[in-house]
């Protein structure tokens, strides 16, 4: 809504606050997202109270500050979404009431929860036009995480458990002698992962969008650094994700788009035959460690016709969070579980299960408003990279907990949240008097 030509200096005025007002958090939280990317190398050498605080703090404080900022934007959507996460806590708390170890909880709500509402950060940035500059952060950690990794190969496992490396931890030999490397964060899974999202959110700078051919090099890195890190989940992700973006990309009819179908299809034979030596020849291929994952599913997951089945074990009983508390000596099950799905059920029960269902299918039907919403070139496709990010999440959750997997997981949600943002046109919302529109 615009101001009348009387007030043009106090709308220059007011303008002039809020392009400056949020550059300092616009500082910390480009500051919070290098210091998430290299804390995992960091926890190696230290294991300080302080320094573990440290990071979760700064997302707490940042998550609740860039809520105040964004609710009034969108009212209706964040109060259906802080009524889902307000009633998974709940739930989750639950058997804190029978006993249960409120560490325990802490540590579920931290590793699980807290990322999640770092997607109201995502969506305070773009507010602010900051979708490429979070891009180029993601551009710089996702070269600091290769050079990391071809650091460590340089180096070999070896020289790395000399230097502090635990083996089967940080770092670990594949078959065949292929390593397993953490480059700057803690573990190979989570390498992998945080070298996906970093790849695939690189994708978005503003060169990328310009210059097809740096993002052709951006995709290419990934997937050949992926291949090497031999994680196949990650490797899933990663095909799901290109394979429903490329549909999306088809949905309009139109004699190109016809043409390109045409030749995909009949390259796909080729691709799959190559594709399929290329995985067995690194031995990617092998179904040994889905079958004893299998197995233990089938006797250690609670069942469904009990009272923790209906309503879970409590947040952090199982998982990242579970065995992260078992390591500090606290009497847990240490189940890592190596499924997503399975993870929440294990901590909510089926009736967590269903309330997530509702988060999910609530951001992936605004994704799909979203995609019809005019923005700026480079970043009205931010909803369907985000729609397809979420399938190929929702396939490697099959046999990963990708959710939990940090920093990973920090900067999918905040890519949501950059998907999710809808800028308030004038007439939606009544403004008050001196409020910005």
């Amino acid at each position: 809504m615009y101001m009348t030509s009387l007030n043009v200096k106090s709308q220059v005025s007011i303008q002039a606050r809020s392009e400056t007002s949020p550059s300092v958090i616009m500082m910390l939280i480009h500051f919070l997202l290098l210091y998430l990317s290299v804390y995992g190398l960091i926890s190696i050498y230290v294991d300080n109270i302080v320094i573990r605080s440290l990071k979760d703090a700064g997302m707490l404080l940042l998550a609740f500050y860039t809520l105040i900022r964004v609710y009034r934007q969108q009212i209706d959507f964040m109060n259906l979404l802080l009524f889902v996460l307000a009633s998974l806590v709940i739930l989750g708390s639950l058997n804190v009431l029978v006993g249960s170890s409120v560490v325990t909880l802490i540590y579920g709500i931290k590793i699980t929860l807290l990322p999640l509402v770092m997607l109201f950060t995502g969506m305070f940035m773009a507010q602010h036009g900051r979708v490429f500059a979070f891009a180029r952060t993601n551009l710089v950690i996702f070269i600091m995480l290769i050079a990391g990794w071809c650091v460590q190969y340089a180096l070999g496992i070896e020289k790395l458990i000399t230097m502090g490396f635990v083996y089967g931890v940080n770092i670990k030999n594949y078959l065949e002698g292929v390593p397993r490397l953490s480059s700057i964060t803690y573990s190979p899974d989570g390498y992998a992962y945080a070298l996906l999202m970093t790849g695939i959110i690189a994708e978005r700078t503003r060169m990328a969008v310009n210059h097809r051919s740096f993002r052709t090099l951006i995709q290419l890195l990934t997937i050949s650094f992926l291949l090497l890190s031999t994680i196949r989940s990650a490797l899933l992700l990663w095909c799901v994700y290109q394979m429903v973006l490329f549909m999306i990309s088809m949905r309009r009819y139109s004699r190109r788009n016809i043409l390109v179908l045409a030749f995909v299809f009949m390259a796909m034979p080729a691709a799959v035959f190559l594709g399929g030596r290329l995985l067995q020849s690194k031995n990617l291929l092998s179904s040994s460690s889905l079958l004893d994952r299998l197995q233990t599913w089938g006797s250690s997951l609670t069942s469904p016709f009990t009272m923790n089945g209906m309503i879970g074990n409590g947040i952090g009983s199982v998982g990242a969070a579970s065995r992260r508390t078992h390591m500090i000596g606290l009497n847990s099950s240490n189940f890592a579980v190596d499924n997503q799905y399975f993870s929440l059920y294990e901590q909510t029960g089926w009736i967590g299960l269903v309330y997530f269902l509702i988060l999910f299918m609530l951001l992936f039907i605004t994704l799909v408003k979203r995609m019809k919403a005019p923005s700026e070139p480079g970043v009205s496709t931010l909803p369907q990279a985000a729609i397809a990010m979420g399938a190929g999440v929702a396939a490697a959750s099959l046999t990963t907990n990708v959710l939990e997997l940090f920093p990973a997981n920090v900067f999918f949600w905040m890519f949501i949240g950059m998907a999710l943002y809808q800028p308030r046109r004038a007439g939606e919302i009544p403004y008050k008097a001196g409020e910005q529109g």
